[in-house]
C-alpha cells in the first residue's frame, strides 16, 4: 500500500473542483498522464474508487465527496502549519519569559522596549516576573525565563551574555519626616548609631558584599536592625521609621515623600544594570526583543 502524500491531496482536489482530469492539470500545473496515476495512486492507498470517469469528465464517487471535505481541510491545516512555521522563524509567534529586578520594572529603556514589543508582535506570549538577580541566574540556567534585567551578572552569572542598560549607583534612602527625623548626612560617619535595614545577605549576596565593601572602606560599620527581600520593602521599612537603607539612585522618580534620598560620595561606586541571556539559546522571539531593547536603551542615552 503506498503511503498518502499531500501531493495526492493536493492533486486530488484540484481534479475535483475543476471537473476533468484535464483541466486538473492545468491548474496543477502537470501533464494528464502524470496527473492520472498520482489519482490512481491515491484510489489504491484509501483502498476504493474516488473519481468516476465520465464522457464530460470526472464525477465523485459517494467516497470521494466524503474524501474531498477531509483533504480540503488537511490541505488547509498544512498551510496554516507552514504559516506559523515562517511567522515563529521570524520571531512573529513564540514566548518570551523575561525576569526583572522589582525596582528595575519602571525603566525606561525596558518599558520602551515592552511597548514597541507588544504593538509588533501582538501574537507573541510575554510574561515578565519580578525576580531577584541570584533567581534570575538560576531560573535562566534551568530554562524557566528566556532572560532577565538584573544587576551583579558578574557575581551570579558570570557565563552568560549581556547588554547594558544602565550604570548605576546608590543613594542613602532616610525618613524625610517623623517624630525624630535624622539629619540629612554629609559622610558615613555621620550616620554612626543610626538603625538601618539592609538587603538580605543570602538573596542579594553580591548587592550585600557591594554596600559593605565601600562602607567598610569608609570606616563604617552599619547598624543593621532589620532586612529586607527586596528595594520595595526596604523603602516601605524606611518610610515606617524603622531605620535607612541603600537604594538605586534610579529610585528618585518613585520614591514616596515619607523618605529623603540623600547622595553620599563614599558610596558612590556604580554598577551595571543589565539585560543578560543565555547565548546558547537564543530564539528568534528573543532576537526581535533584544533589538527592540537594544535601540531603546540607545535613545534613553543610559548606558554611557
Amino acid at each position: 500500500m503506498r503511503n498518502i502524500q499531500f501531493r495526492h491531496l493536493r492533486y486530488f482536489v484540484a481534479v475535483a473542483e475543476a471537473g476533468s482530469v484535464q483541466a486538473g492539470a492545468r491548474v496543477v500545473g502537470i501533464v494528464q498522464p502524470a496527473l492520472s496515476r498520482q489519482i490512481h495512486e491515491l484510489e489504491e492507498a484509501i483502498g476504493t474508487p474516488l473519481l468516476r470517469r465520465t464522457t464530460k469528465g470526472v464525477e465523485m464517487t459517494a467516497a470521494g465527496q466524503s474524501f474531498l471535505s477531509d483533504a480540503r481541510q488537511m490541505l488547509q491545516g498544512l498551510a496554516q502549519s507552514q504559516d506559523r512555521a515562517l511567522r515563529a522563524s521570524r520571531g512573529e509567534l513564540g514566548v518570551l519569559r523575561v525576569g526583572a529586578l522589582p525596582n528595575y520594572l519602571f525603566l525606561p529603556a525596558l518599558a520602551g522596549a515592552l511597548q514597541r514589543f507588544r504593538a509588533e508582535l501582538p501574537r507573541v506570549r510575554l510574561s515578565v516576573e519580578p525576580m531577584l538577580s541570584v533567581e534570575q541566574a538560576t531560573a535562566i540556567a534551568q530554562g524557566q525565563i528566556d532572560g532577565g534585567i538584573m544587576a551583579w551578572r558578574q557575581a551570579e552569572a558570570p557565563h552568560l551574555s549581556h547588554m547594558l542598560l544602565l550604570k548605576e549607583r546608590f543613594v542613602l534612602a532616610m525618613p524625610s519626616s517623623g517624630t525624630a527625623p535624622i539629619r540629612p548626612p554629609r559622610k558615613l560617619a555621620d550616620l554612626a548609631g543610626t538603625p538601618f535595614v539592609w538587603c538580605d545577605p543570602i538573596r542579594s549576596p553580591a548587592q550585600h558584599r557591594f554596600l559593605m565593601t565601600q562602607c567598610q572602606a569608609a570606616g563604617f560599620t552599619p547598624q543593621v536592625q532589620q532586612t529586607g527581600s527586596d528595594m520595595a520593602t526596604l523603602m516601605g521599612l524606611v518610610a515606617a521609621g524603622v531605620g535607612c537603607t541603600f537604594v538605586p539612585s534610579s529610585m528618585a522618580s518613585t520614591c514616596p515623600p515619607s523618605i529623603r534620598l540623600v547622595s553620599l560620595a563614599e558610596v558612590g561606586q556604580r554598577f551595571p544594570v543589565e539585560w543578560v541571556y543565555d547565548p546558547g539559546r537564543v530564539t528568534p522571539v528573543m532576537q526581535r526583543f533584544m533589538a527592540l531593547l537594544k535601540a531603546a536603551v540607545a535613545e534613553a542615552g543610559t548606558a554611557g
